[in-house]
């Protein structure tokens, strides 16, 4: 009998297109055979009655829940595309069940239903039954399929498990095998991730929940480790992920968080507190870095962590007047950006300003902080060097001179050599201290471009430029470039790095420069772009930052940061700044909680704000953006969008208002 079972299983193995299937599928279909299956059989009925189906849901009713957000989500990335997707419990029964509407009009859509039973002894073969069966993501094309009648079907699974490591659903979807594509099979584990992480945060209700991931701009995404601690500091719950990456250690006990790590779980939560995340070792001195997903009912256990800035720092006395605690403040600010795209940018222009000086074209929306990262670059540089800001649309072409070379002019600048001759035949100081920078005593020296000398000076707006100061930064650009063929004497004069500062790309700023501004801006050798404040891998640090800018002894609860983060900035700090400071005014005590926000985050413009399906990912946010204005911009014609964007109405309509008066 075994015999004629692994004869007849080569059999259905030659029927496959390519002629062999992979040893996953294979095995699959000798328990098809076992389980007394035919490949020419039609498949079974087996489909719960609307009783025994709404029992199901409530046995796994937060399961359910959680897959429901994630199937809708899943259907806008893929529908248009004649699939379906749905959930099934761990028994391979579907509880939920998206069609798209040209799924809907095949046969099979008929099988594909809430309450039907996907197990491999039932229905042969399948996606749902095998990643059951094998507790792995996996793919049925086609004539993989044990039944002949699903030859036509392509399917995709993913499991989704719980806090230990026990598989308890699955996400599935399904499409003509004609139009399969492999990349389902990446938004299909990508959903099953974020439902396996939402399980665990709702299953640890109550405990601290830590993300770690060896690099840090991934600690946001569902990659990343989940821990689950108690109050007294031991690791009683650890994610998929999490499980992975310390698969050398035992964690089905508790184990202290102190045995995995070497830093006390006090001061690693203290350091997350106040700066958002924290870098440490492992055992294995591996660095991960942490940050906190759920603060969960700790905080009683964090009033009791000292943190740095406290009563017992005799640098913080209640009688310090207003002059030394104005001095404290601002040398607490946190002003460095820490995405790694901007880390990596300035570690290029590090290098190479390191060996001379040079000019950057700074890019990048309004309220972005380039300015910021623009001081942050200098302090690479030379900590100690001048910062001179200038903003280029309050200049005009008659005033211009002064403000940048003072009294003494252009000529002055340009040709110091005749103007400190003629300085000493009166017997006159020649503005000159003994550091080798223009003294700022003198009136002739007293411009932008001297007190910034071996500094930076940075030009925001810089395209407003009126012509002839233009023409003048032409010919410092130039003098920058070959400053070590220029004159000591007049090399001290120069900035060490001029920032030309723009809110336009540099296409946009290219097209529409003519003439003396289009030369300049060829001749900027290098340049920095600066993300739109929601597009920061940096967010949560940032908006901690400013917080502790505001107010150093206020601290954001996750769930407060998580609101802050999915809210769209249209101004970037500005408005960040702005609301932050009517938050903390109207919070009472130590913690900023998501009670406080309040109504202080209302849009004043609704097109201005993603979907709320859409407010926790850039990448989504982006997308949802892009399509609720293109949506208002053409008076809400769909088909109109649909053409313009390349994308389905039913997309279109995910991410829209229906009953916004310009949807009618």
């Amino acid at each position: 009998m075994g015999q004629e079972i692994l004869g007849a299983a080569a059999n259905r193995t030659a029927t496959t297109a390519s002629g062999t299937v992979s040893q996953t599928v294979s095995e699959s279909w000798d328990r098809c055979w076992q389980a007394g299956l035919q490949p020419s059989d039609q498949p079974r009925a087996a489909v719960l009655l609307e009783p025994e189906l709404r029992e199901r849901r409530e046995q796994n009713n937060e399961l359910w829940r959680l897959a429901q957000t994630e199937l809708q989500e899943l259907f806008s990335q893929i529908a248009g595309a004649n699939y379906v997707v749905a959930f099934a419990d761990r028994t391979g029964t579907i509880l939920e069940a998206i069609h798209d509407q040209e799924f809907s009009s095949s046969s099979a859509s008929r099988m594909v239903i809430p309450g039907s039973v996907w197990q491999e002894d039932i229905r042969g073969t399948n996606a749902l039954g095998l990643t059951l069966a094998t507790k792995q993501a996996t793919v049925v094309d086609g004539r993989e399929h044990f039944l002949n009648r699903f030859d036509n079907i392509s399917c995709f699974a993913s499991p989704i498990r719980n806090t230990h490591n026990e598989v308890v659903g699955v996400i599935d979807a399904s499409t003509d095998a004609r139009s399969r594509g492999r990349h389902t099979l990446a938004l299909v584990k990508l959903a099953a991730a974020n439902v396996e992480n939402n399980l665990f945060k709702a299953e640890q209700q109550g405990a601290l929940i830590l993300g770690f991931h060896a690099r840090q701009e991934y600690l946001n995404t569902t990659s990343s480790g989940l821990l689950a601690l108690s109050e007294d500091g031991f690791i009683i719950g650890a994610n998929g992920s999490a499980q992975e990456m310390l698969s050398g250690f035992d964690l089905s006990e508790p184990v202290l968080f102190e045995t995995l790590f070497d830093v006390r779980f006090s001061a690693l939560l203290q350091k997350v507190l106040t700066q958002g995340t924290a870098a440490v070792k492992d055992r294995m001195q591996s660095t991960v870095h942490f940050s906190i997903k759920e603060i969960g009912h700790l905080m009683r256990y964090i009033d009791k962590v000292q943190f740095s800035v406290t009563r017992s720092d005799p640098s913080v006395g209640p009688k310090s007047d207003w002059n030394s605690k104005r001095k404290k403040r601002s040398t607490a600010r946190r002003t460095d950006c820490r995405d790694s795209e901007v880390v990596k940018q300035l570690d290029g222009l590090t290098e190479s300003l390191s060996r001379s000086s040079g000019a950057v074209l700074c890019h990048g929306p309004r309220g972005a902080g380039k300015s910021v990262i623009g001081k942050q670059l200098l302090q690479r540089l030379s900590p100690l060097a001048p910062f001179v800001e200038v903003d280029c649309t309050l200049i005009t072409a008659q005033n211009y001179e002064q403000l940048l070379f003072g009294t003494a002019g252009r000529l002055g600048f340009f040709e110091p050599e005749f103007f400190s001759t003629s300085q000493e035949n009166r017997g006159e100081d020649d503005g000159l201290g003994q550091s080798g920078r223009p003294s700022l005593t003198s009136a002739a020296f007293s411009g932008k471009m001297h007190r910034s000398a071996q500094g930076m000076l940075y030009l925001r707006n810089f395209e407003a430029m009126p012509e002839p100061m233009i023409d003048d930064f032409l010919r410092i650009v130039r003098l920058l470039e070959q400053a070590e063929d220029s004159e000591e004497r007049f090399h001290r004069l120069l900035p060490r790095v001029l920032v030309f500062a723009t809110a336009k790309s540099p296409d946009d700023l290219s097209a529409a420069a003519q003439g003396a501004l289009y030369e300049l801006i060829e001749e900027i050798g290098d340049e920095l772009r600066v993300p739109a404040l929601n597009e920061r891998l940096d967010l949560d640090y940032a908006t901690r930052s400013v917080i502790h800018d505001l107010d150093p002894t206020k601290i954001l609860t996750v769930e407060a940061e998580r609101i802050l983060s999915q809210h769209y900035w249209v101004s970037g700090f500005r408005t960040l700044r702005k609301a932050m400071r009517q938050i903390i005014r109207n919070c009472p005590g130590k913690y900023i909680r998501a009670e406080h926000l309040g109504g202080f985050l209302a849009p004043s413009d609704e097109g201005s704000q993603p979907c709320q399906n859409c407010a926790d990912s850039v990448i989504k946010r982006n997308k949802c953006l892009t399509i609720r204005k293109s949506w208002k911009d053409n008076n809400g014609n769909i088909s109109l969008v649909s053409r313009k964007l390349g994308l389905s109405r039913t997309t279109i309509y995910a991410h829209i208002n229906r009953q916004d008066p310009l949807s009618g």
